[in-house]
């Protein structure tokens, strides 16, 4: 069976702004998002790669404006990236609606 690892948080009311940092080489498998209510006002939640290679190599690995479809929950396990250790994923969103939001990535 796979070793897995999951990177946690909750937001309660603020803006998102959290880093993961990849220690060893690892695969993010699933991206899971729960928002308390729709939000109501547009604004994107964007998970970013800032790569151990420099800047010329970061790149929005996902992104969403939860505000269009009334969103309050995401799966996506298509995503299959690869990270190199010292790799690092950002997660970011206004959220001005202050909403409760959790978030889980799982690694493999």
């Amino acid at each position: 069976m796979a070793n897995y690892r999951r990177d946690v948080f909750t937001v309660a009311g603020g803006a998102i702004a959290h880093t993961f940092m990849a220690t060893s080489i690892m695969w993010l498998r699933e991206l899971r998002i729960h928002i308390s209510a729709a939000p109501t006002t547009a604004g994107s939640f964007t998970l970013t790669l800032n790569s151990v290679d420099g800047a010329d190599h970061n790149l929005v690995v996902y992104s969403i404006d939860p505000s269009t479809a009334s969103t309050t929950d995401v799966f996506n396990n298509d995503l299959d990236l690869l990270l190199l250790a010292g790799d690092a994923l950002n997660i970011a969103y206004a959220n001005a609606d202050g909403r409760t939001i959790g978030v889980q990535m799982i690694f493999e």
